[in-house]
């Protein structure tokens, strides 16, 4: 069966657990020879817990638990570290403040970690002199603001990148590759889940191409952007729209039966014809095809007979629905 790629979200879950889990298991070794119980327990208990997450995300492909977990386990485990064995093990909490960083928003990160050095400090506060309170506390909150910082940059510039890899830049819905990635989605949920439904419409713009020799690709552009702030208006907003290539547009229908998606391919339809368009002559109609999915298919066949059944619609005079 055909499956989805891993996001970068997973891959960074992938790398910290199993490298918490490979850095931790030498001292749980050492810890467990020398006699010292509590921190060998904690060190085992910590090692099991990230090959869990491991496993978990490696299997399922689900991070939201898996992120607040290991971000949970990495300020606990430091805590109980430094309660239990003294300041000396503050050199651990660099890496602890780095490892939410990567897992959090920036901002959720940015308080846990604050609440996490307060703690270190009141902690430690009794065992050292104030120099050392001053530089630990002078060097933390500056690795914690430099985290920050750089945490918001990557993640503004992953969030413009993504919607760039996604959206169609004209008309400002999704793309092919982001189409592409819904369907594998949907159709592994619809596997596990075979008594849901989704359906597809394939909507294409009738005659665009004379529309462009008529009144210039610019009018041609104006009437794309348009359609799509026409189609979207009339979707739910659980529904989602994409541009499968020049005037070819599809919606993908959650929970909808295929009698369903006919009805809202007709809606659609008459919305677009009784619209106002930048040319005051200009008239555009669609011609629409539905599909369900079936159970048993690919998402590029479930694509084909959206396709075929619009192509059907087009044979039949244009400007209405054909189902598969």
């Amino acid at each position: 069966m055909q499956t989805s790629p891993r996001t970068t979200e997973e891959s960074i879950i992938l790398i910290i657990s199993g490298a918490i889990s490979i850095c931790l298991l030498p001292f749980a070794v050492i810890r467990t020879l020398n006699g010292d119980t509590a921190v060998a327990i904690l060190n085992t208990t910590a090692v099991v817990v990230t090959l869990a997450i491991f496993f978990n995300v490696y299997l399922t492909h689900k991070i939201h638990f898996a992120r607040w977990g290991l971000s949970l386990l990495s300020v606990l485990v430091m805590t109980i570290t430094i309660g239990l064995k003294g300041y000396e093990q503050v050199v651990w909490v660099y890496p602890a403040l780095t490892t939410i960083f990567f897992l959090l928003t920036p901002t959720v990160a940015a308080a846990i970690g604050t609440l996490f050095l307060i703690n270190v400090l009141i902690m430690i506060w009794p065992q050292v002199d104030n120099f050392f309170t001053l530089k630990f506390s002078v060097s933390a909150g500056a690795t914690l603001l430099f985290c920050y910082a750089f945490s918001s940059r990557m993640r503004r510039q992953q969030l413009f990148l993504e919607h760039m890899a996604t959206s169609d830049p004209l008309t400002e819905v999704g793309n092919r590759r982001a189409l592409e990635e819904v369907l594998l989605k949907t159709i592994e949920r619809l596997r596990r889940y075979p008594e849901q439904t989704c359906s597809l419409i394939m909507l294409d713009i009738d005659h665009f191409k004379r529309i462009n020799d008529q009144y210039g690709h610019g009018c041609g552009d104006q009437v794309l952007k348009l359609f799509a702030k026409i189609i979207t208006s009339r979707i739910r907003r659980t529904d989602d729209l994409f541009r499968f290539g020049g005037e070819e547009f599809v919606v993908v229908l959650e929970n909808t039966s295929l009698e369903e998606a006919r009805t809202l391919a007709d809606v659609l339809r008459e919305a677009v014809a009784s619209a106002v368009w930048p040319q005051t002559d200009l008239q555009v109609t669609l011609s629409a095809g539905a599909a369900e999915f079936n159970g048993h298919e690919t998402a590029y066949e479930w694509l084909a007979r959206a396709d075929a059944a619009m192509y059907g619609a087009k044979e039949l005079g244009r400007n209405r629905c054909h189902v598969a």
